[in-house]
Order: structure tokens, then sequence, then C-alpha cells
């Protein structure tokens, strides 16, 4: 099946560019995918040779696009190659049999050779002769994924996210710390006289016959009197109450080691500090910094300034006290000792909450990378209920409103209703259906600011459409991550108003799990509330689209084909720490961490973000693709009609004369060197510090700055950068789909990897 793109790319392009894969074919000629040179692609006529290199998109409107890509021109008895840019003009049907688009109509318009003689008009001419107008194919894998990461991008920057600082609560002893989502709600345990608190992750209960609260954890019981204590080690629980406590798998009853915990119970966000006593500061060589290395919290001294900083969600905060008052720092307002942390010790886990730091370049870029799927539209199906009759709150600023009392995102726009799950968008005249995958979502829809509890619902998208399938794809604001000031945080900072009926939805929280981002795994980590502090940290690593298990119609693309099947997915509820809508568990039992959360050391550095049979989310591609598809000879035109070409230590500008002038470092991009550091173990009584082999050097840019005359613009380089890794990460796609299309495609209705 054939049908015409839709796209609108230019508006989402801002100083960005979007790659695709043009075959050079003969005229009237279909290159088969499989057949294909690789870039560049080089064709002589008249003794004229011509090498095009991969092209960028510049817009997309209704089935015509407008593109741009670098040429070398090498005139008939010449030895000397011009280098320039020309820009291209086509028409293009999607066959997604082939995941290839046809471009026919295929037209050069203008053209800059800076050394050519007369302005470049006979270049042009010439460029014109050899290229001919005739059918050439694009890869679909290449569109949709530059796609994803124009739109991303074009969305970084300010969007009114929330930096209240929570209440910091600092202990020097084992704590817990518990958070109830608002006053506690009580709803009966049913067949019993017990009632459970449903706005809460724990397992918290008030037996009314006795007037106390009991609460589970680390195979113990606490009461109170009252919800805020204090609390005590319950010995001899009521009958009722000890049989509500989770049995685990191998039937033990495990108890926590050590003494009990003290319990504290916040009714408002909240994050805790613990050190051991007054904390103990050790020095960062090369820095006025010390940090604290009796603690698992990202805590540090400014000694020249006297005040304390503390890393929570991405954000920092600063005290003259570690008992408060915080308050919130910029990123750039940092001192400039953060940007000195280095790179190869424990500290620099933070570098990615640090602006202008590779790590927290790195951070940004990957904030735009799209994880992409296709659906089918037959197949794929939604799950949708509501707590009694559905209800709609109007959306700030927007003519929309989306539904309170939903287990999933749903919003009103105009005359239908568009809800999302799991990534992929489905729409409805009714807000209780029937409901069908949705071939388009409107405009007004990402226009929902961060104060809406379903904002992150505006960072899933809708690519293209056939009559049979559907090309989505989300990027990390989905799950909660933002860029904010050149480096990314973790939730909006908004505290939203949860439901509360017969069941109780909540949305994700930004504070009480002490959330930070470890640059060598491109993600965040979490404590556990009943975790010993010091010990592994939980880490969410999935992919949204393996959600849909059992045949439902859904082809994630980041799998290799021949990597092994994933079993089916377990019923999934949601927890506070995985972002967006959850559903409070339906029987008295604390909430279980969501399917995929694994336990891990941030502080060991992998040599690949990707861990031994892991299949790798997009993000962390971009720490194991390093080769784009061009081998490292295809060069990239800017929106000004220069050269540049990418190197391992820069980009580079070609300049007139033919020399290549150094215009800027690479950004993000972790090098081998960087990411494998020397690994050490725990000092004993120091918390998490990784003693590094002495001698383990690390290269870094090695204090290459641009040629005098020329520095290359910051959002330029980001765009050529983005450029770069959807190059890479298209062409990633596009193998594991030719070795998946090559080993034979299972049944319709499957779940296809590739």
């Amino acid at each position: 099946m054939k049908t015409s793109i839709n796209f609108t790319l230019g508006q989402f392009v801002a100083g960005g560019t979007i790659a695709f894969a043009l075959a050079m074919g003969h005229a009237g000629a279909q290159t088969p995918m499989d057949e294909e040179p690789p870039w560049p692609r080089v064709r002589t006529t008249n003794g004229h040779t011509v090498t095009l290199h991969l092209p960028h998109v510049e817009s997309w409107t209704s089935n015509s696009f407008v593109a741009r890509a670098a040429v070398g021109l090498r005139m008939a008895g010449s030895k000397k190659e011009w280098l320039g840019v020309v820009w291209l003009s086509a028409h293009g049907n999607v066959d997604r049999s082939n995941r290839v688009v046809t471009l026919d109509r295929f037209e050069i318009t203008r053209a800059r050779f800076p050394d050519a003689p007369d302005n470049g008009s006979n270049a042009l001419a010439i460029v014109r002769d050899v290229i001919p107008a005739g059918a050439r194919t694009v890869s679909l894998d290449y569109l949709v994924t530059a796609l994803g990461f124009a739109q991303a991008a074009a969305r970084q920057g300010p969007r009114g996210l929330q930096h209240t600082p929570p209440e910091i609560v600092w202990v020097t002893n084992r704590t817990v710390l518990i958070l109830i989502d608002g006053e506690p709600v009580l709803k009966p345990v049913p067949e019993g006289s017990l009632q459970r608190v449903v706005n809460t992750p724990a397992l918290l209960v008030f037996d009314p016959a006795g007037g106390r609260f009991y609460l589970h954890g680390d195979g113990l019981w606490f009461s109170a009197n009252s919800i805020q204590g204090p609390w005590s080690l319950a010995q001899s629980p009521p009958a009722e109450v000890a049989t509500l406590a989770p049995v685990p798998a191998d039937g033990t009853s495990p108890k926590g080691e050590g003494p009990a915990p003290r319990i504290l119970i916040r009714t408002r966000p909240a994050e805790l500090l613990v050190t051991s006593g007054l904390p103990d500061f050790r020095s960062i060589r090369g820095t006025a910094l010390q940090y604290a290395a009796d603690t698992d919290s990202q805590l540090f001294f400014h000694t020249t300034g006297r005040e304390a900083y503390l890393l929570l969600s991405g954000r920092w905060f600063k005290a003259k006290s570690l008992t408060g008052p915080w308050t919130h720092v910029a990123p750039r307002d940092l001192p400039a000792d953060f940007a000195k942390i280095p790179p190869g010790s424990p500290q620099a886990v933070v570098l990615a909450s640090v602006p202008d730091t590779r790590q927290a370049e790195l951070a940004v870029l990957a904030n735009s990378v799209p994880t992409t799927a296709t659906v089918s539209r037959r197949d794929a199906t939604i799950q949708l209920s509501y707590d009694g009759e559905p209800k709609f709150k109007p959306i700030d600023g927007t003519g929309l409103s989306y539904a309170v009392n939903a287990q999933l995102p749903v919003i009103h726009a105009g005359t239908n209703y568009y809800a999302l799950d799991n990534g992929v968008w489905f729409t409805a005249a009714s807000p209780t259906g029937p409901w069908q995958v949705a071939t388009e979502v409107p405009e007004e829809i990402y226009t929902i600011p961060p104060n809406s509890p379903v904002y992150y619902a505006t960072f899933a998208r809708v690519y293209e459409s056939t009559d049979d399938e559907v090309e989505v794809g989300y990027t990390p604001g989905y799950q909660g991550t933002y860029e904010e000031d050149g480096t990314v945080v973790y939730g909006t900072g908004w505290d939203y108003e949860s439901w509360y009926g017969d069941d109780y939805y909540g949305w994700g929280w930004t504070w009480g799990y002490s959330y930070w981002y470890v640059p060598w795994y491109q993600w965040w980590v979490w404590r556990n509330w009943w975790d010993q502090h010091g010990g592994l940290r939980s880490a969410l690593i999935e992919n949204v689209y393996d959600r849909w298990q059992g045949g439902r119609g859904i082809t994630a693309h980041d799998r290799p084909a021949h990597s092994a099947a994933r079993p089916a997915a377990t019923g999934f509820t949601g927890h506070p720490a995985l972002y967006g809508r959850f559903r409070g568990a339906s029987r008295p039992a604390a909430l279980p961490p969501p399917p995929n959360t694994v336990a891990l050391n941030p502080y060991s550095r992998p040599t690949s973000a990707v861990r031994a049979g892991e299949v790798p989310r997009g993000a962390q591609l971009l720490t194991t693709l390093r080769q784009s598809p061009g081998g490292g000879r295809d060069l990239y035109a800017s929106p000004d009609g220069s050269v540049y070409r990418r190197k391992s230590d820069g980009w580079y500008r070609r300049e007139s004369g033919g020399q290549w002038k150094f215009a800027a470092p690479t950004r993000g991009t972790m090098e081998q060197s960087q990411r494998n550091v020397a690994r050490g173990t725990t000092q004993p009584g120091a918390g998490h510090v990784n003693r590094p082999v002495p001698g383990a050097g690390i290269q870094g840019r090695a204090g290459r700055v641009p040629n005098t005359g020329f520095e290359a613009r910051a959002s330029e380089i980001a765009a050529l950068e983005r450029e770069y890794y959807a190059r890479s990460l298209a062409e990633y796609r596009a193998q594991n789909w030719r070795a998946a299309n090559y080993r034979g495609r299972p049944a319709r209705g499957a779940i296809r990897r590739r």
C-alpha cells in the first residue's frame, strides 16, 4: 500500500536538519534498498564527476519536500574538486512494505560553490546534467528518526518547569521517608474491618478497633496512634493486619538487618538527606569543592562561598546549613568549580547536571533521541476505563481539557478525544470509544504547558500513516526527562491534583526518590524507600513499546533481528517512580517497583550503556553507535551553504581555497577513553567512593579552540550533532529491518523485532 506523506517539518526545525537516504539511480529506475551503495554516491557523465553526500531535509509539507546536500564536483580533465551545497525539491510516496519513500519530479533548484568561477552557475548546470530528474528512493527509517530529533530539539529550552525545592529532611541515622499524596485517603480493605491509605505506594493501614495505624516495610510492622507518629516497632500486630504482609516468592519472611529505622511521614513533596553524623566532606582535586563521602546523595560544599549544594532530580539547591532553608540554583549560576570536577572521578556523575560539560551536552542530545515503532491499525487496541462517568478539566492556555478520572491520559480536542497508551495514540468521537489508532494528533496538544499533568503526553508523536500502519515515537520527555538551561531534569516539579473516587489515580512524582542522572547509563537512578542508604540504586531500563506484548500489533524498532524474544509483559499497574499516570493497587499491598526495574551501582562505569542481553533504548544508542552511514566520509551542509566534516576531535568547516578549519569541538560525545576509566571498589566507611587506578589518564578536548576568524554558533554545532546521530541511529534501524526482512516476517499482529 502506498500513500502520500503528510508531514510539516519546517515548523519543527529550529536551526536543525533532517537526514534522509537518497538513492542516485538512473532516470526512471528505483534502486532496491539492499543494492544501494554506501554514502557518498558518485556519478560520472561526460567526464564530469559528482559526489553527492547524504542530504538534509529543510521542509516537508504534504507530499513534497525541499532539501540540501553537500556536493563534490570534479570537472572533466581537472584534478581539483569543488565542494559546495545544492538545494533540491521533489515529490514523494510511501512504500511501507519495503520501508522506502519513492521520489519523483526531482529538481535541483540552486547551488553554492564558493571556489567555482561565475558564482557557480556552470557548476549548477553540470550537477543538473549529471544527476537526472528520475525517480529514486528515500529510507523511511531516516525520515522518521530525523523527524523525531527535529521535533524534540525544537521544544528544548525554558518551558515553565517548576523548581521550588521540596522539604529537605536531614537526618544522621537510618530513616525511612514515606510520602502520602496529600492528606491520607482511607478506603475499606475488602472482607475485613481495616482501612487502607490508598494514596501512597506504602502498605499503610488503619485499625479502627485499636485506633492505630500500621505500616509494613523491610519485613517489619510499625505502628502509631496518628499518621505523623511517633512510629515504633510492632512486635505482635493484630492477626488481621499481619495477614496483609506480602510473602516473598521463596516463602520466607525476611527481616531488615540492623536496628529498625526511624519512620517519617510527609503529605507534601519531600526528600531525605542522610549522613553519618556531621558530613564527611573531602576535597576534590583542583577545585574549591568538597564532596560528602558518607552519603549516597550528591552533596557538596563550596569552600569559597561557604555553602552546601545538593543535587535532586537534576536540580541544584544550596543552603548555608543542611537544615535549610534551601533555594534553587540555576545551572548556569553554579560556581565554576563544578565544571572542573575531574571526569574520571566518582563525583563526575554530577557533570551531566553542569552546563557546557560533555556529559551535560550528551544528556541534552540524548533527550532528543526518538524511540520509534510501527503500529498495526487493525491489531492495536486500548483498554481504557474511568472511575465513574468521564470527567474533564480545562487545560490552562488552551482550548483542550483532560480526563481527571481515567487511568490513562485522555485529552478532549475539538469534537474528538485522544488517549495515549504506552506511546501509542488512539482517537474516538466519544470519551468511552470505540477507539482506533490515531493517524494524526492535533498540534494544539503540543502546546499543553508543564503545569498540566498530561504535559508528558506531548512527547509522543504520530510521524506518518498509511491505510494499514502508523509510524509513532516518543522522546524522553514522555518518561519525565526535560531540558533545562543546558542540562536535563527529572519531572516538571509541579505537584498535580490526583483523583480520589472508588479508585485512586495519581501522577508521577518529581520528588521522594532522590533521582539523579548517570551519564554512562544515560538514565536516572532512584532510591527505594526501604533500601539501605549506600547500597545499589534502582533504574528503569526499558523501551516503552516493549510493554505491548502478546501479539498486540506493535513493532518496536530498536531490537536487533537476532536478539532473543522477550517474555510477555505482566499486568502493568504503575508506580510514582515511573513518570505518568498510575493507579493505586487494587489490593492491600505495597505497590511493587515497575517491571524492568533493575538494581545497579551507578558508580560502576560499563564500556557500553547497554548491558549484556539488554536491548538499547534510543538514548543508549548514542554511546553504542559511533559511525554514521558514510563511513566517516560523509559531509554536512549547513543552512547558510557551508560544508562541514566531523572528526573525532571536532567539527571542521571548508573554507575558501580548499582548507578545512577547526570550527568547534564535538558536543556530547562520550569517547571510549572517557567511558573506560578505571573502576575501583567501595572504600569502607566512605560511602560510594571508587578509587581510580593510579595513572589512568582521561583524554579531554586538549584545549583545542577554533581558528581565529571563525567560531561556529553553538546552535549550529548542536544541529550538526543531532544530524550525525540521526544518521547513525536511522542506519542501525534500517539494518535491523533488512536483517528481519531477510529472515522472513512473522505473521501479522505478532511482535516483529528489528
